[in-house]
């Protein structure tokens, strides 16, 4: 079997990048019939040549993408461009399988999020995961992944995915409708064996018990994706699907949760699967009294376009707190208060800090 010039026998699993799609892909890749490689990210460029904004380059986008609309006009229409593109990806895809000896191409490419309408457009009958995490969990992985030792300057450099990725997953559930599923991270977490066995037949592949016990197999390790907890383990651990309320206890990390949580609003939360009620009352279990809350940033300014001053103020900040001087200056204003109210002549005052 081959990728036929519609997209059979091809697979997308899209998500916010930090969902989980390494764990899905690798279970996927453990079934016989399926190849895949790491993030191929084939389709992102040729897709987005028809947009006028979203490609910075040396040869002028916008120049390009107005000599590709007037090209388009006198050679038959853009209906033209995605059968050229069916043509040429469709054949990539099917030499990574024809080397592989496999049937099935999985594709996981989480920002294709970004061009999901044109995706379903390119490939008729390409099949779709849509793979969904609680956004606050997504966020709690990037700031521990990517932005570790304080360098919360570099969410900015995530904003379209922390912002504009769940949007685009709730309307792709309706550009997907039977060529493909939802398929919920904390789910498959907590029950792998019957979530995976409901999601084969909505993508084509027959269900493989063995599947779950990925890191029993021989997979190479992956350029892109997670690149530590996937191979420590060989099947889903259902204990990481709430590490983000542990994250949670950080001041700093608290409050970016709650603006991201107020950002994304209860309608959206909802709309992904998520008890948008339920999160509020996490966040709030968890709220940091307010002296612990000083000097802490917000989500909107740490995802505003970076600067120097910006980067300097959140390093100073940090070696404030590693060096314990924040806590002895409120050590000190409180002592001063209490002694203000409740000191006695002499100076004297029995406190127990």
């Amino acid at each position: 079997m081959s990728i036929g010039p519609l997209g059979n026998n091809l697979i997308f699993l899209i998500s916010q990048p930090r969902a989980g799609s390494t764990l899905t892909q690798r279970i996927l890749a453990s079934h016989p019939k399926v190849h895949t490689v790491s993030e191929p990210w084939l389709m992102l460029h040729p897709l987005y040549a028809r947009r006028r904004e979203g490609i910075t380059s040396e040869y002028i986008h916008r120049h390009a993408h107005t000599a590709l609309e007037h090209f388009l006009e006198h050679a038959g229409g853009e209906d033209l461009y995605f059968e050229a593109l069916r043509r040429m990806y469709s054949y990539l895809y099917d030499q990574s399988l024809i080397a592989s000896g496999k049937s099935v191409f999985v594709d996981k490419t989480p920002r294709y999020y970004l061009i999901l309408p044109e995706l379903v457009r390119t490939f008729p009958e390409a099949r779709f995961i849509l793979l969904v995490r609680h956004p606050l969990a997504v966020l709690s992985s990037m700031v521990r992944t990517w932005a570790p030792d304080g360098k919360l300057f570099h969410l900015e450099r995530w904003k379209k995915d922390l912002f504009e990725a769940p949007l685009r997953l709730v309307e792709g559930r309706s550009l997907i409708e039977e060529r493909g599923a939802v398929l919920h991270f904390e789910e498959m977490l907590a029950d792998p064996l019957g979530q995976i066995r409901a999601l084969c037949p909505k993508i084509g592949l027959n269900f493989v018990p063995e599947m779950i016990n990925y890191g029993s197999g021989t997979l190479p390790t992956w350029k892109f994706g997670d690149a530590e907890q996937v191979y420590c383990h060989q099947r889903p651990e259902a204990a990481n699907a709430d590490r983000w309320l542990e994250d949670a206890t950080d001041p700093q990390m608290w409050r970016i949760l709650n603006d991201y949580f107020d950002a994304l609003g209860p309608q959206t939360l909802s709309t992904l699967g998520y008890d948008p009620e339920r999160c509020r009352k996490q966040l709030e279990k968890l709220r940091p009294a307010r002296w612990r809350s000083c000097l802490t940033f917000s989500l909107t300014y740490l995802c505003d376009p970076g600067s120097s001053r910006k980067r300097k103020l959140i390093w100073f900040v940090r070696q404030l707190r590693r060096r314990g001087l924040i806590q002895a200056l409120r050590r000190s204003i409180v002592v001063a208060f209490k002694r203000i109210i409740h000191g006695r002549p002499d100076g004297a005052v029995d406190l127990h800090l």
